[in-house]
């Protein structure tokens, strides 16, 4: 294990956060300002059927989801936080409930999930965002109200 201290443990924290309140709020500016503007980036959330390489894929990405869900929210637990320094790395369980817009049940769900941030400055910036979903016990992905 790296030596982490608790300043360092605390901020890669706070940036983990980062992500989850412009996913909660469907905030485009304020999530685009979680990531690296690097070419490296990637995200796959958990309905992705392709790779978000370089920024601005990430971006619309994002833009795609918030025009698709009228609700979001995200939290994740178990998470486990590590740093070289440079990079950091926060693996956890991710917790989603989700509303399109179409109406119908919300979808709730879990995935593993891994984020990969870079020290920009004296800033902790995305570079990756992998969300995995999580089978539940009855081999379901999603959990829907009254189901």
């Amino acid at each position: 294990m790296l030596n982490l201290s608790e300043a360092d443990r605390a901020a890669i924290t706070a940036a983990d956060q980062t992500f989850y309140t412009p996913l909660s709020a469907r905030d485009l500016k304020a999530m685009a300002a979680v990531w690296a503007n690097r070419p490296y980036v990637i995200n796959i959330g958990p309905r992705s059927k392709a790779m978000n390489v370089r920024y601005e894929a990430t971006v619309k990405y994002w833009e795609g989801a918030f025009n698709f869900f009228s609700r979001m929210a995200g939290t994740k637990s178990e998470a486990h936080v590590q740093s070289d320094g440079k990079i950091a790395w926060v693996v956890g369980v991710e917790h989603a409930v989700l509303q399109p817009k179409t109406g119908g049940d919300e979808l709730k769900f879990e995935t593993f999930v891994t984020h990969i941030f870079e020290r920009e400055d004296d800033r902790w910036r995305l570079v990756l965002h992998h969300s995995q979903m999580m089978q539940s016990p009855d081999g379901n992905y999603f959990k829907v109200d009254g189901a």
